[in-house]
């Protein structure tokens, strides 16, 4: 009777080691196919980080001449409100000439 026993449990400790086994190498094969497509997954980031990173430097080039322009428009409106200025001191002294003639007769 102890035969049997001893028998079973050998049989069962046999399946066991087995079922073990290959659970251990269906583990690691996913484990290795995960780790390809993860590293996969990063290259494909890093082509598109790098390509962000052109376009973002492309887009600072755009905005530096923008504010190039934006310099030279402040210039002209600085130059314009001048002149404008200058126009409307000159206009006041004119008009108070005329206003002054006009009360003393």
């Amino acid at each position: 009777m102890w035969e049997y026993v001893l028998g079973g449990a050998t049989l069962f400790g046999l399946i066991v080691g087995l079922f073990s086994v290959y659970n251990g190498r269906a583990t690691r094969k996913l484990l290795i196919e995960e780790e390809k497509h993860t590293r996969e997954l990063i290259a494909k980031m890093d082509e598109r980080i790098a390509t962000m990173n052109e376009r973002f430097a492309k887009m600072d080039e755009r905005f530096a001449k923008m504010n190039e322009r934006f310099f030279k428009i402040d210039e002209r409106f600085e130059i314009l409100l001048k002149a404008l200025d200058a126009h409307i001191k000159a206009s006041a002294t004119e008009h108070q000439e005329i206003m002054r003639k006009l009360t003393e007769h």
